[in-house]
């Protein structure tokens, strides 16, 4: 008996023993924060997600193209009417860019130099020859879709596609992110119930002891029967079983405390708050309805999605008409600012007008195609429906459950209530001759298991209120920690 009372204590002062300080609630969830690797992979998570969904960005952020090219040619020609070589230094300069309602605007500018060396036809002839001349090309075209992707039809579907993708993961992993943190309370308060429940245990197997040493005296007088023995060994026997169970989950408990903020072994050297602190310090604003969480965010997310991607795949059934038009200006001269006066100006220009139509002849595939699609975006709507029914009753469930807790709670504080007097009672009684030893150390027994009954109750008030805040958090940047009593 004596061996495991002291197997018992051991671990508890193990796991208890040299407090360093008291730690808050909010410094803990600080600690799991800033060193817990499941919250930063949920945040980094976060956060990246975000930064990929600016991706769609890109589809009309004009694009600026830059070239340069240096030709030297020195091939044999039969009739060199410039001279037998020429270099030819080429650059140009444009700019693309796709609009939001279809069409698709170029601006770009062309330089060529040509310098030509050797005997010319020109010079046999008397003529002055030409060492060097600058073509500038300034071009400006518009390409216009008349059917598929008409106002940006297929290019919108396919940018909200991936843009309400990203914002579904984004929006899963801070609920995941969040659900953390409401884990991370529950470790909290489970070391805290925890500790009290060792603690009450402890105490209650040594009046447990106390009982049995007096019965075993009373049975040795002739005053008890010896089954009055057996009875208040067997009573040692299971404080003894409960303190071990108590300090097995105490050890579970410190273990998945230390995990959400990094710590491999199971010690904790600090303090926590007390149960009753603690519900003392939680103020939650419960609303009438549930703001949207962020996981049914998500599913209406992923059915946007579903639809962008039906959208996008629909456009493919139509045929590809596009309108073609530019304008291009031509300066040749071997003066370079006379040939940029001439390439602006409206005597030489080109233009250019045409359209261009593409048909899929397998018409019937790609609208197979467009109606899976269809089918995936009906399903979505159908399991967003379904989830907007999962997160309205559970909401429900849990105003329940918080209104039964508050019921089973005040019954349980008065159940305490009455045992306390009880024992108070008891101990006058015994002070006074009129009661025996064994009956007080059973009244305050059954006190210490009211006390139990009250803290369970206590901590699972706690859990749902924790709850609560998880659901309610739907802030996917919070700015601080979401603790009791912030809100």
């Amino acid at each position: 008996m004596k061996n495991i009372f002291a197997l018992g204590l051991a671990f508890w002062l193990a796991g208890s023993a040299a407090f360093a300080g008291t730690l808050s609630l909010k410094d803990y969830l600080n600690q799991v924060e800033s060193q817990g690797p499941d919250y930063q992979s949920a945040q980094a998570a976060v956060i990246g997600l975000e930064k990929q969904s600016h991706q769609q960005d890109l589809t009309y952020s004009p694009v600026l193209s830059a070239s340069y090219n240096h030709l030297n040619d020195q091939s044999p020609q039969i009739f060199p009417i410039f001279g037998t070589q020429t270099q030819t230094d080429t650059a140009g300069v444009s700019i693309v860019d796709k609009l939001p309602f279809g069409p698709t605007l170029s601006l770009g500018y062309a330089f060529s130099n040509y310098t030509y060396f050797g005997p010319s036809v020109a010079a046999s002839l008397g003529v002055p020859p030409i060492t060097e001349e600058y073509q500038i090309a300034p071009v400006v075209s518009l390409s216009v879709p008349l059917f598929k992707d008409f106002g940006g039809a297929q290019t919108s579907a396919g940018v909200h596609k991936v843009q309400y993708q990203l914002e579904s993961s984004q929006k899963n992993s801070a609920f995941q992110r969040e659900q953390l943190i409401y884990n991370a309370k529950l470790a909290y308060w489970s070391v805290s119930l925890a500790r009290a429940q060792v603690k009450i245990r402890k105490t209650t197997l040594e009046r447990s002891q106390k009982i049995w040493e007096w019965t075993k005296k009373r049975v040795k007088r002739n005053l008890a029967e010896s089954p009055d023995a057996l009875e208040a060994e067997a009573s040692v026997r299971l404080a003894e079983l409960d303190l071990q169970v108590a300090t097995e989950s105490a050890r579970s408990a410190r273990l998945q405390f230390n995990r959400y903020r990094n710590i491999k072994d199971g010690s904790i050297a600090e303090d926590l708050d007390e149960l009753e602190d603690s519900l003392a310090n939680t103020h939650v604003h419960i609303p009438k309805t549930l703001p949207d969480r962020l996981d049914l965010k998500a599913v209406e997310d992923t059915t946007r999605q579903q639809k962008a991607a039906y959208d996008e795949a629909y456009q493919n059934v139509y045929p590809d008409i596009t309108l073609n038009a530019s304008w291009r200006g031509n300066g040749l001269d071997p003066n370079f600012n006379y040939a940029n006066e001439v390439a602006w100006g409206t005597d030489h220009p080109t233009w250019n007008i045409g359209a261009q139509f593409n048909l899929p002849l397998d018409v019937f595939t790609s609208s197979t195609v467009a109606d899976g699609y269809q089918k995936n975006y009906e399903s979505s709507v159908l399991s967003f429906q379904d989830k907007q029914l999962e997160v309205n009753q559970e909401w429900t469930d849990l105003e329940n459950r918080l209104q039964d807790v508050d019921k089973r709670l005040a019954m349980a504080t008065e159940i305490e209530s009455i045992q306390q007097k009880k024992a108070d009672q008891e101990k006058k009684r015994l002070e006074y001759g009129r009661t025996t030893e064994f009956q007080l150390l059973s009244y305050e027994n059954d006190y210490n298991a009211a006390e139990l009954n009250k803290l369970a109750i206590i901590s699972e008030k706690l859990s749902v209120l924790a709850q609560a805040e998880w659901w309610l958090s739907t802030n996917i940047h919070p700015t601080q920690n979401n603790t009791p009593g912030d809100n």
